[in-house]
C-alpha cells in the first residue's frame, strides 16, 4: 500500500516539474522576444570545434545573434565569439548555436548564417549592445530625411517634439 502512494506522489511531482519547465521557457521565449534587435555588423571571431572563424554580425541584439559564417556550425554547438565593436574593446561571449543555414543575405545560396544565444556574458558587454542596439535604432528612425525635410521646399521641416506627460 506504501508503496502505492509513494508511485502516486512520485508521478505528480514528476507532473509538476514538467509544467514547471514548460512555463519556465515559455517565459525565457517571451523575454527573448521582447528585447531590441537591430541590423549591426561588427567583426567576429569564432571559436568552434573545428577551428578558429572568421565572420561578421548581420543582426544583434542583447541576448543573441545572426552570425555570417563560412562555414556550417552544429546545431546546439557551444562556441566562443569575439566581437569587435569599432569603438571600445573586443566583447568575450560564450554562445550556443541555435539555427543553421540562416540566410544572411538575400543573393546567397546556400545560406551561411548561423543563429546563436549568448549564455556567458558580461553585464557590462550586455548593456553594451542593449545600448549599441538602442542607439542603432534611434539613428534609423531619426535619419529618415521625410521626418526633417520636406517633399515641397516652401514647406516648413516638421521636428520631432515629444509630448508632455499628462
Amino acid at each position: 500500500m506504501a508503496l502505492g502512494w509513494i508511485l502516486i506522489g512520485g508521478f505528480i511531482v514528476f507532473v509538476l516539474l514538467l509544467l514547471a519547465k514548460d512555463e519556465y521557457y515559455d517565459r525565457q521565449e517571451k523575454k527573448r522576444r521582447m528585447e531590441l534587435r537591430a541590423d549591426i555588423v561588427w567583426p567576429v571571431t569564432i571559436t568552434a570545434e573545428v577551428g578558429v572563424l572568421q565572420g561578421k554580425t548581420t543582426n544583434i541584439s542583447a541576448s543573441g545573434a545572426l552570425v555570417y559564417c563560412p562555414d556550417q556550425l552544429s546545431l546546439s554547438e557551444i562556441v566562443r565569439l569575439t566581437m569587435k565593436p569599432p569603438v571600445r574593446t573586443p566583447l568575450e561571449i560564450t554562445a550556443e548555436v541555435v539555427r543553421t543555414n540562416v540566410q544572411c543575405a538575400e543573393d546567397e545560396d546556400p545560406p551561411q548564417g548561423i543563429a546563436v544565444r549568448f549564455i556567458i556574458i558580461s553585464e557590462q558587454d550586455r548593456q553594451f549592445i542593449s545600448f549599441s542596439v538602442y542607439d542603432h535604432l534611434r539613428e534609423e528612425r531619426f535619419s529618415d530625411h521625410s521626418l526633417y525635410s520636406p517633399a515641397n521646399p516652401s514647406q516648413k521641416a516638421r521636428t520631432f517634439v515629444p509630448k508632455s506627460g499628462r
